[in-house]
Order: C-alpha cells, then structure tokens, then sequence
C-alpha cells in the first residue's frame, strides 16, 4: 500500500516556561500545542493551557487573576517558541471553571489585550466548564498563523 501524503506536523515546546504533559507524575497524552505547516503558512495550536509552572504544578490557588495572567503568559511563551506573538493569534477558546469570574477575566484579558497592543483582536469563545484540576480557575486554548518564511531560528523548513 502506498505511503499515503500527511500533513507536516512539529510539537510547539517552551520547556522554560511550560513542561510536556507526558512528564508529569501522573503522564498526560497531549502536546502542548502543534505547528502544522500549509504551504507557505504554519498554524499554531495551543493546546489548553493553564496556570501551570515549568514542574507541570498549578501556581496561584485560588487567585483568578494571577491565573489568567500566568496563562496568557503561558500561551505568549509557546507562542514565541515559533516565533509568533499574540499578533498572530486569530482564534481564542477560553474556559472558565465558574463565570462569577467572566468579569475579572475581560477585565484582565482587555488588560492584556491592550499591553499587547492587538488590534483587530482575536475572535473568541468563552464557555463555563469544569477543568482538570480542581484548583484551575481559567485554561484558554489559541489558534495562531504566521507565515512560514518566519520560523524561529534552529527549526527545521
């Protein structure tokens, strides 16, 4: 049988920031996020991402706020790994464990939003959900696309 053709895809890593699910204690099956490559374009995938360190442990029990920050800071991380900001981002998903908590978060987001300087901004969705960790107040998922000739140095074409 023929090798049938598939799309190039390469894991989106920052381990400084952000460790691979597969090495917590409890191993999880995901990547952090994807760079898949269209032609002259790649998208990013940003898998969930949460208030989590560098150890794979939730940071800021408790604190909504310092949550949301921590995982658009997350994101940003990943996001420069492939030499992509938050300009890139065309495509948000942010989940929100209880939406008391949904004016914080556009508080925060608008925040953000603002330091980056974003402009149209990312299209998004919020929805109201339980997260993996009981602890985990806000995990936001991103879709990025940038164009291909503008991979971080040290990646392959």
């Amino acid at each position: 049988m023929p090798e049938m053709e598939r799309v190039r895809k390469t894991p989106l890593r920052n381990a400084g920031v952000l460790n691979e699910p597969v090495d917590y204690a409890h191993p999880v099956s995901f990547s952090r996020g994807l760079c898949v490559e269209l032609g002259d374009w790649i998208m990013l995938f940003v898998s969930g991402t949460a208030s989590v360190n560098e150890r794979g442990e939730s940071v800021h029990p408790g604190d909504f706020a310092a949550q949301a920050r921590r995982t658009f800071a997350n994101i940003k991380a990943l996001l420069s790994s492939a030499a992509a900001g938050w300009h890139d981002v065309v495509r948000t998903t942010c989940y929100i464990a209880d939406f008391r908590y949904y004016d914080e978060f556009n508080q925060v987001r608008n925040e953000f939003y603002q330091a980056e300087g974003l402009d149209p901004l990312p299209a998004s969705t919020c929805v109201e959900a339980r997260l993996c960790r009981p602890e985990l107040l806000i995990e936001i998922e991103a879709l990025a696309i940038v164009p291909k000739e503008r991979q971080a140095p040290g990646r392959e074409s």
